[in-house]
């Protein structure tokens, strides 16, 4: 264990003890012991595992006290052993493995995609449903690391560069235009029809919310509001998800985009933006469909296709039009 951009050993051994970690006003407490440092890095010999807060990593770690006091921990690892703990938590490992394989194609492209546009970032990605879930070396299985390792170094790339290759789980039958959501206009991120779907589990969605709770959640997100008294439907794009949503206030009307309103009450509440809305006296109903933004692959869309015995390559073509499959060391 040795101090970020400093090289003081703090601690070695081969059976280091558990310890906890507090950020102070001066640095970083670890095991009794105060030090004036910002970060601490932990280095496994080897393929050894670090357990943090009971979930087993490989790599490195990092762990950083951050200005308000909270603690960063960041793990550093080559990105075929990050996609053994991504897999497991984006697909079931029991699809089939043409699914499995286009799913690993993917977000490999997603990793390095995020690796270029973070680069003065601390990390590139996070470990939950904003960027891919990652379940460290506790969440591997044997067949998703087969699917990586089939396609290992395989990412999507576009015109020369690599695509920003986002995935949602069901899109309950047509995707989404990337420039809808993420402002980003390519002809692979088009929205198209989806009939491989079909069928899915969970596809039907409910949620409710009071018109405080709306309120309180917007402000909370940044959009600010005052007084709620009524909020509808408006305009729907060529897939029937809600581009904006109008809401009156003490002000008067005001018009937001859809995939915010989604952010601000929680995207596992209100799963997409394909949704209805009715005003009832005990609350404001969401009735929708689909899971997920939208854009791209669509999850249960491969499932459907991998059963009808399409490859993992004509999964990727179908959802990402005019793209090349090629490997990392070619670019």
């Amino acid at each position: 264990i040795e101090g970020i951009s400093s090289n003081i050993l703090l601690a070695r051994g081969r059976n280091l003890a558990e310890e906890r970690i507090i950020p102070t006003n001066s640095g970083l407490k670890m095991g009794g012991k105060e030090f004036m440092i910002y970060g601490i890095r932990i280095i496994p010999k080897k393929d050894a595992a670090i357990f943090i807060d009971r979930k087993c990593f490989r790599g490195v770690v990092d762990v950083i006290r951050t200005e308000k006091m909270k603690l960063l921990v960041i793990n550093h690892l080559d990105v075929e052993k990050y996609l053994y703990g991504v897999l497991q938590h984006e697909v079931p490992y029991y699809w089939p493995m043409e699914a499995i394989k286009a799913q690993a194609v993917v977000a490999r492209t997603f990793a390095l995609y995020r690796m270029e546009i973070m680069q003065t970032k601390d990390f590139d990605v996070t470990c939950d449903v904003y960027s891919q879930v990652y379940g460290g070396k506790s969440g591997e299985k044997r067949r998703v690391k087969k699917a990586v390792d089939m396609t290992r170094g395989m990412i999507l790339t576009y015109d020369g560069m690599i695509l920003p290759a986002y995935y949602h789980s069901i899109c309950a039958g047509h995707t989404e235009d990337a420039g809808i959501v993420f402002g980003i206009d390519l002809p692979p991120l088009k929205g198209k029809p989806c009939p491989y779907c079909k069928g899915a589990r969970r596809t039907a969605w409910k949620a409710m919310f009071s018109l405080k709770d709306i309120e309180k959640h917007l402000n909370d997100y940044g959009i600010k509001v005052k007084g709620i008294s009524d909020i509808e439907e408006g305009r729907k794009d060529r897939s029937g998800r809600l581009e904006t949503v109008k809401i009156k206030d003490k002000e008067g009307q005001k018009e937001i985009m859809g995939f915010k309103l989604r952010l601000a009450l929680g995207p596992n509440s209100i799963k997409s933006t394909n949704f209805s809305i009715i005003v009832t006296p005990g609350g404001v109903v969401f009735n929708g469909k689909g899971w997920g933004h939208g854009v791209g692959m669509c999850q249960w869309g491969a499932f459907g296709m991998a059963k009808r015995h399409f490859n993992y390559k004509e999964i990727l073509a179908y959802y990402y039009p005019e793209t090349r499959i090629i490997k990392i060391q070619d670019r």
